[in-house]
């Protein structure tokens, strides 16, 4: 976590690649939901699943910098996840949601 934060380029390509990632997300929520064109639900979506990624790898990362341990980290970083999902409404929450086989 240190060497990201110390290398600009490392950032930048971090960056990238989760621009990448939120391009995938969409286009694969399209495709299983099979949204018409122009239903902006998939690119709202994936845009959400992407906050709540970036939040949680921050805090991560700005906690480990700080010289916490990986346990409590973790147990921490569950809490907010816990915190987080308490924010989004049901259509966000069942969105694309598969039934069980």
């Amino acid at each position: 976590m240190q060497a990201i934060e110390g290398t600009d380029g490392l950032k930048d390509r971090l960056w990238h690649a989760q621009q990448e990632v939120l391009q995938h997300l969409e286009t694969t929520l399209q495709a299983e939901c099979g949204t018409e064109p122009g239903d902006p639900t998939p690119i709202l979506v994936a845009g959400q699943l992407a906050w709540v990624h970036s939040t949680l790898m921050a805090y991560i990362r700005r906690e480990m910098v700080a010289g916490r341990k990986a346990g409590e980290v973790s147990r921490d970083a569950l809490v907010l996840l816990d915190d987080i999902e308490d924010l989004f409404g049901e259509k966000v929450l069942n969105y694309a949601r598969r039934a069980a086989e």
